[in-house]
């Protein structure tokens, strides 16, 4: 999440390597894992995962875990997602499991759960909503069958960052309604800026197809992603009406490569909105950009008001296993993780925000952002990249990217194949 590549890496290669290992199966023989390191009186929990980059980090939050507690962290950190998925799925169900590991939210997390892999957290989330202000929404991506299973290591907000100068020099304000939205988009273009970057890959086909669905009809967006109404449904018809009208208006940029030159074009003054996660701030500061001075950010206003204020975001959790021996001091050190003085710390060293609201932020536009969503009661939806299985997600991102670069095709035929893709993986599950 520190730049275009490490951030690549936690979102399209992880759903992509999570569909080439989805038939690994949960039980079988596990790859030798440590599970505890001793260290002077304190004990260190393995903490299994796919993100050597967070290696410093981890292991710094865990000191200060086991100072705190007795019971800190240890990184073992995989450079191949397949090898960790595969690693932890083989032990996932005995007691070589790793007493912690990080996973992904939503959909990913339902074959672990059903094996009866991870340990339930549901009276720690509630006691974490209720002293620490823990958002409700964040903690319901980990939420399966009505149980919770898992701690954030990090929220994202997805989010209109706008660049200052372009909305300054055009007497621009942030918009909040949909139709002054139009406006300073009409306006942008008329003066030659493009309003919206624009960018394209196999995975980023995605994002202005969720937002666009949610924007017209939250609850479509949820039923969508779990299988209960169809990709030709009227209310998945009407967002891509709404989006291919807004490419008809020409107020998306020529479609970049999301990986490589995300935010070049929004930096540089020739995009004025750019539609990202708020990971992405380190990509614009590191183009020369200053969060309060040189961009803002916004939630963007909904489509239909009569839905009220949506927002899509991201997480990602710390679980723990139900069988290794170490269970008990793993709850109890995501606990003392969740403290808000233990959660200010990690904000700090990972550059995140929390989701608890007992934690402030320094940010000036995730402070703008979070006073938006208190003022306008924005609801927030788990990504689609989560919130819908990896086995569709992939796929049909890759299709929508080509509704990008011709949104003119004929629409019909063109939804049926991404309803034929949903359909052959629902066929072969019980919902």
């Amino acid at each position: 999440m520190k730049s275009r590549r490490t951030r690549y890496a936690f979102t399209a290669a992880t759903a992509s390597l999570l569909t080439l290992v989805g038939a690994t199966s949960l039980t079988g023989t596990a790859a030798a894992l440590p599970s505890t390191h001793e260290a002077g009186s304190a004990t260190y929990l393995s903490l299994a995962n796919d993100k050597p980059t967070w290696t410093n980090g981890f292991n710094t939050i865990g000191k200060d875990l086991a100072g705190a507690e007795g019971v800190g962290w240890k990184a073992e950190p995989f450079s191949s997602t397949t090898a960790f998925q595969a690693v932890v799925r083989a032990a996932a169900t005995t007691s070589k499991a790793p007493p912690l590991f990080t996973w992904w939210s939503g959909q990913q997390l339902v074959p672990l759960v059903k094996a009866g892999a991870l340990a339930n957290l549901t009276p720690e989330v509630k006691t974490w909503e209720a002293k620490y202000g823990l958002n409700p929404d964040v903690e319901d991506a980990y939420k399966v069958n009505g149980n919770y299973y898992g701690a954030p290591l990090y929220t994202s907000d997805w989010v209109m960052y706008y660049n200052k100068s372009d909305f300054s020099k055009y007497h621009l304000a942030v918009p909040t309604s949909w139709s002054a939205l139009m406006h300073d988009a009409a306006v942008l273009k008329a003066h030659g800026i493009a309003p919206f970057d624009y960018y394209v890959d196999d995975w980023a086909g995605f994002i202005w197809f969720e937002q666009f669905l949610m924007e017209t009809s939250p609850t479509a967006y949820e039923q969508l992603v779990n299988g209960k109404i169809s990709y030709t449904s009227p209310a998945v018809v009407a967002a891509m009406e709404q989006w291919r009208k807004v490419a008809d208006l020409g107020y998306f940029a020529t479609p970049n490569n999301i990986d490589t030159q995300t935010g070049k074009r929004f930096a540089s003054g020739q995009a004025a909105m750019l539609l990202i996660g708020s990971w992405d701030e380190a990509t614009l500061v590191h183009d020369g950009m200053t969060p309060g001075k040189n961009f803002g950010a916004f939630v963007i206003p909904p489509i239909n008001p009569k839905v009220g204020w949506n927002m899509i975001f991201e997480t990602g959790p710390v679980v723990v296993s139900a069988h290794n021996p170490d269970k008990q001091q793993a709850i109890k050190s995501v606990s003392t993780f969740m403290e808000p003085s233990v959660q200010k710390s990690w904000d700090k060293i990972m550059d995140f925000t929390s989701a608890e609201a007992s934690v402030p932020t320094s940010d000036p536009t995730a402070l703008a952002v979070a006073s938006e969503i208190k003022s306008q009661h924005v609801h927030l939806l788990n990504r689609y990249w989560e919130a819908t299985p990896p086995e569709i997600a992939v796929p049909v991102s890759t299709q929508l990217s080509k509704f990008i670069l011709n949104p003119n095709l004929t629409l019909k035929p063109f939804l049926q194949s991404l309803q034929h893709i949903a359909a052959s993986y629902w066929a072969t599950v019980k919902k």
